[in-house]
């Protein structure tokens, strides 16, 4: 311990020297956090729609059941409704403008309110005629005959037949399209029931979080952004410093103290760990101060952030030992991390991935890293964090076993 104390204090004043690492360790995960979260953790998302009502009375004004539909999707607030005059050419249109958005339209064609009606009126009379068989001896015969009398003496008022259908017009490579449809879905589902006399439907939805705290969108970024962060630096960063070092005949000079391999690869483990809790620190202020972030890192949330550090830092310094030239272990190290990074669900959720690739997932350390943190952090249990820290535990002391083996001491 002796001898490692000066080697980490000596390793930190020459890492305070370089403007790049201080960089990329502090004010990167920092814009990072603030891209993130301002994009994806600010909040519902609200969608442009453009709305084009063809479906006009005898007086060109458009029908009541049509602007009742159209108030309906206004009243939704992640829609953003804007009005195309009717009749227009929808592909004309889109052309005139241009790139300025996503182009998403919803068309209510002429016949709309008409359709309503008679489906409408066909709904009705087929949940009168299912009371009717419901209600069986309750309803004697002459009684039902008058109702079905009456029911068929209904006028129809129009000859539309089929559901009435409106369309939703998309570029196929609109990811939102999906949601907007679902968007779309739940108000023709209301407005269905409405049409029918449906007022309050008898099964409802209701949102809560699963955590026990009150959480945001952007508390769940901050786990996986502090995971993306630590192995940054360890498969990154610390390739790039190493293989520096031995460039400049750093390692040559060391080599001929007292100072053995073991002091001098603890001494880095104890370096990127301490600097794990210092950029989780910042990241966590800052969180805390722009955003409004409640999620803090517990004792066993910082347990697990150390026994990451070593982790990466271990399979790092076996990168830095392999190559020769920083910018061989840069992109090394950028060919390892950045697609087990995205490949690993730390962004999004893994449904959104092919199956093979959950399985690849799953495999990878930092999956397990970020899961284990999105428990302590966000959800706020140790359910299920015991396979983690195994995981990682286990991963520390392999990444240390062969760091040892691979980095040369004697030869250099």
């Amino acid at each position: 311990m002796t001898r490692i104390w000066p080697l980490l204090v000596a390793l930190s004043k020459d890492w305070l020297r370089n403007r790049e690492a201080v960089f990329f360790a502090f004010l990167f995960p920092v814009i990072l956090l603030l891209i993130f979260s301002a994009v994806f953790g600010g909040g519902a998302a609200e969608f442009t729609l453009h709305v084009q009502n063809n479906d006009l009375g005898p007086d060109e004004n458009p029908t009541n059941l049509s602007t009742a539909f159209i108030d309906a999707l206004e009243g939704v607030e992640a829609l953003e409704v804007q009005s195309i005059p009717a009749g227009r050419n929808i592909t004309e249109w889109s052309r005139q403008r241009g790139s300025a958005g996503a182009t998403r339209v919803v068309v209510i064609p002429h016949g709309f309110a008409d359709k309503v009606r008679a489906g409408s009126r066909e709904a009705r009379q087929s949940v009168i005629l299912d009371t009717m068989t419901r209600a069986g001896g309750q309803i004697n015969q002459t009684n039902q005959a008058r109702i079905r009398q009456g029911l068929n003496a209904t006028p129809n008022g129009t000859n539309a037949t089929g559901p009435a259908e409106i369309v939703f017009l998309s570029a196929s490579d609109d990811q939102a399209a999906p949601a907007i449809r679902g968007i779309l879905s739940s108000v023709v589902a209301q407005f269905n029931s409405n049409a029918i006399g449906v007022e309050t439907p008898p099964t409802t939805v209701v949102s809560d979080d699963l955590g026990s705290r009150n959480v945001e969108g952007v508390d769940y970024y901050l786990p996986a952004l502090i995971a993306a962060v630590v192995m940054i630096n360890g498969l990154i960063t610390l390739p790039a410093l190493l293989a520096e070092f031995s460039g400049d005949g750093t390692l040559k000079r060391l080599i001929a103290t007292p100072l053995r391999k073991r002091d001098w690869i603890l001494a880095n483990v104890l370096q990127q760990a301490v600097l794990a809790l210092l950029i989780t620190g910042v990241m966590v202020v800052v969180a805390h101060l722009v955003f409004d972030v409640t999620v803090i890192p517990g004792p066993l949330a910082i347990g697990l952030i150390l026994l990451g550090a070593i982790t990466f830092t271990g399979f790092g310094m076996t990168l830095g030992s392999l190559v020769e030239g920083s910018d061989a272990a840069t992109s090394l190290g950028m060919a390892i991390a950045l697609p087990m990074m995205f490949v690993s669900g730390v962004f999004w959720e893994l449904d959104l991935m092919p199956e093979y690739l959950q399985t690849v997932a799953t495999l990878t350390p930092i999956y397990h890293f970020h899961r284990g943190l999105r428990q302590l952090m966000v959800l706020d249990t140790t359910q299920g964090v015991g396979v983690p820290f195994a995981i990682l535990g286990v991963g520390a002391v392999l990444a240390l076993v062969v760091a040892v083996h691979v980095t040369q001491w004697q030869d250099l």
